[in-house]
Parts: structure tokens; sequence; C-alpha cells
């Protein structure tokens, strides 16, 4: 059983995500937990401190309060036996929080909501769930406002190659559970280059446990618009990317393609951390 934190400010993008949770944990009868952050600076003067802290305080107590009246309005939407946590917890920043209180809960999946960006926007924004992302070693599902669970039937794999098997083995246990077709996309640096990605990738998936496949190779140095091309054709509903140190799609780029597609208007991003 599978226990999904989703990090809420109460605002209307962050009940998308929660909506977004609800659903994929009655579809894995996992558990849910609700974690609302707390982010007060620190002063150097004793006499703000003392001040900031009954603030602070304060802001915990209607953090509780306002979590309790969202536990109540999402009573009975949850199907699994085990009833929705939450927790409220002061932290010095909100992403090592997340990731802290992940790991003690023993998370297996992070959701996270996100405005989606366009062009320029998407290259120079930052966000907490941007940044999220690339310190978590949870995979983080990244939703969308305009996002909306139906099913995962299509799931678009973006793959640079250099870790396919062991991307694809990471991959395979929510595949199988959603029964989804694994798209395994490449954008290759030339048209020289699509037959040899072709070939690695049947040869990565020839002895896969699984039948549900399909392999698509473009020539394509601008990756992260040929990913997006690729799933709106596709109508794909989950994009699953793996970001790590020095990969060979973030040489490529000022910020990793994850980074980038994390801004997607309505599709869902999943997203692996894998070290080098």
């Amino acid at each position: 059983m599978v226990n999904i934190l989703v990090p809420t400010d109460f605002s209307d993008l962050s009940r998308v995500a929660i909506n977004y949770a609800v659903k994929v944990a009655n579809k894995l009868n996992g558990t849910l937990t609700l974690l609302h952050v707390v982010t007060v600076i620190q002063p150097t003067r004793a006499s703000m401190r003392l001040r900031l802290e009954a603030l602070e305080e304060e802001l915990l107590r209607c953090a509780k309060e306002d979590m309790e009246m969202l536990i109540a309005e999402l009573a009975g939407k949850l199907k699994t036996t085990k009833p929705l946590e939450y927790k409220t917890v002061q932290g010095s920043s909100f992403n090592a929080t997340v990731k802290i209180e992940a790991k003690k809960l023993r998370s297996g999946l992070i959701v996270i909501g996100t405005r989606g960006a366009n062009g320029l926007k998407k290259v120079v924004l930052g966000s907490n769930t941007a940044s999220l992302i690339e310190i978590s070693h949870i995979p983080v599902l990244v939703v969308p406002e305009l996002a909306e669970f139906t099913s995962l039937k299509n799931l678009v794999y973006a793959t640079d190659l250099m870790h396919l098997e062991d991307e694809i083995a990471t991959m395979l246990p929510y595949v199988k559970i959603f029964e989804s077709t694994l798209h395994i996309f490449h954008a290759a640096s030339g048209a020289k280059a699509v037959a040899p990605a072709e070939a690695k990738i049947k040869a990565a998936i020839a002895g896969v446990d699984y039948g549900k496949f399909k392999i698509r190779v473009v020539a394509d140095k601008e990756v992260d618009k040929a990913v997006e091309t690729y799933v709106k054709e596709t109508t794909s509903d989950l994009l699953a990317t793996f970001t790590r140190e020095h990969s060979v799609y973030e040489k490529l780029f000022e910020r990793s393609l994850t980074r980038k597609l994390a801004f997607q208007s309505r599709l869902p991003l999943l997203a692996f951390r894998q070290s080098s």
C-alpha cells in the first residue's frame, strides 16, 4: 500500500492536486496524507524573534483549522480503509520540509500542483514544484491547474536512452497497475541516429514481461518541443521523465528538460530522480 503525500496551501490549485491524488490513491488502494508547511524567516533581533514566534503559532493554529475543514470536505471521497491524514509543520524551507516529511512517512509518491507557463516563462520561471523535482528522490507527480484524472491509458516516457533498462524497470509497476500503454519517446540529434535509437529501445523491451509498448523516435534537437508535440498527437494522459545530475539532456538546456516540462498547461508529469 503506497502512501501519497500532497503538500497544500489551501489554494484552488492545491485542491486540483488533492482531488487528482484522491483518485490515484483509490486506484492504487493507497493512503493519503496532506501536508501544510508554515515558513517563517527567523530574524537576528531577539525582540523580533518573540513576535514571530507568536505569529508562527497563530499561523499553525489557523492552518490546523483550515486542514480540518478540508479533511471534512474530502470525507467519503477516499475509498481506502485507512482514513485521510494530515500534518501542519513549521519549516525554514518548503522543499526541504516536504522532502523530510515524505521520508518520515515512507511516501511512495508526492503529488503537487503547478500553474503552467509557455514560451520564455517556461524557461525562466522558478517554482516550488520545479525545485522539489530536483531534490526529491521520491517520484513527484506534477498536476497542472487544468488537469483532471480520468484514466492513465497512455503514458509517454521521454528518454535520453542513457539508463533505458533501469528506467523502464522503475516505471513498470506503475504502468502495470493502470494497464497503460507505455509510449517510449526519444528525440535523436539527427536522422542518422533514429534507426540505432529504435534498435536500442526494441532490445531493451524484448525481455520485459509486459506487452503494451509503442516506440517513437524523431530527429529533433529541440527536445522539449518534440515531446510536447508527441503527447498532443497521442492525447496522452501522463508524461514521465527522469532527472539526474549531469545528464545529457540537462547539458542541452540551461535548466533540465524535466524542469521545463513541469510547466505543461494540461498534462500531468511524473518525474523520477535517479543517481548518475
